[in-house]
């Protein structure tokens, strides 16, 4: 029997990612950190078909998704690079996979968690928004794969998304890779003992597949957005079917989530030009 794969990957939940200046294409550590990026992703892989899996699919899902270094990837995964895509972080779960893993994942604003946001930094997104919570990539991509009914089985980053993500799915296996201290600072683990636990728990999540339900929603679906400035507001709210809720937030509702998701990721990214 096939055992399919899917993992979306960021990189400010990555081992020893600390700063921006790590996580951006501009900045000095930017290459270090992304070949990190590349190894915490190959101890997935390998961990998923030490367990079973017939075959494995990786999301780049940072920035523009152009990170993950291809001839340093596991290569008997298959790999989703450039942005943007339609689902996002979650590109390759439409295809139906068994199970999904996110590695590298971070809180959203206003949580303690390491270099903390949602989509997009604060200077275009605040605040984001499923039925009036504030919701983290996490969240709103635990939402995207079980609208494909796909589970999401493991998650790794620092030890405030893990914890979050467990309040979300009790019985997701979590792999806490470093200590959050504050937004700039955390206590890491070492590379090998990263690289060791998510083998270790990517193989576990591949064996207990089954024990996975998949987060869904029902009826009319609230997403929104609050924007960093007035003008962004203005500018997506001219989307029609928006709502302007106040002077920066706009909002969307839909009986379909992946509908909903798709106008506010088209007004994030709408709003980035703008900004």
């Amino acid at each position: 029997m096939s055992v399919n794969v899917h993992i979306s990957i960021d990189m400010e939940g990555v081992s020893g990612v600390v700063h921006t200046d790590q996580a951006s294409q501009s900045g000095h550590d930017y290459e270090m950190m992304r070949k990190a990026m590349t190894l915490e992703a190959n101890a997935a892989i390998e961990g998923s078909f030490d367990a079973g899996a017939t075959s494995v699919v990786v999301n780049d899902s940072h920035g523009s998704m152009r990170n993950l270094l291809p001839y340093m990837l596991d290569q008997r995964a298959e790999l989703i690079s450039g942005s943007p895509k339609p689902l996002g972080m979650m590109q390759g779960v439409e295809e139906q996979p068994d199970i999904s893993m996110c590695i590298g994942y971070h809180s959203r604003p206003g949580e303690k968690g390491v270099l903390s946001h949602t989509i997009r930094g604060s200077n275009v997104v605040q605040n984001y928004y499923i039925n009036e919570n504030p919701s983290s990539e996490f969240e709103i991509n635990a939402g995207i794969a079980g609208y494909y009914n796909v589970p999401i089985g493991m998650i790794s980053g620092d030890t405030d998304i893990v914890e979050d993500a467990k309040n979300m799915i009790p019985n997701i296996i979590g792999s806490s890779v470093k200590e959050t201290i504050n937004k700039f600072s955390a206590k890491n683990l070492s590379g090998n003992e990263a690289f060791n636990l998510i083998k270790t728990n990517a193989a576990e999540t591949v064996r207990k597949k089954d024990e996975f339900s998949p987060i869904t929603y029902q009826g009319i679906i609230k997403m929104g957005v609050e924007f960093s400035s007035d003008l962004m507001a203005d500018v997506v709210s001219m989307i029609p079917g928006t709502k302007r809720e106040s002077r920066q937030l706009i909002s969307f509702e839909s009986k379909d989530y992946i509908e909903a998701w798709k106008c506010m990721y088209a007004a994030i990214l709408l709003a980035g030009i703008t900004y």
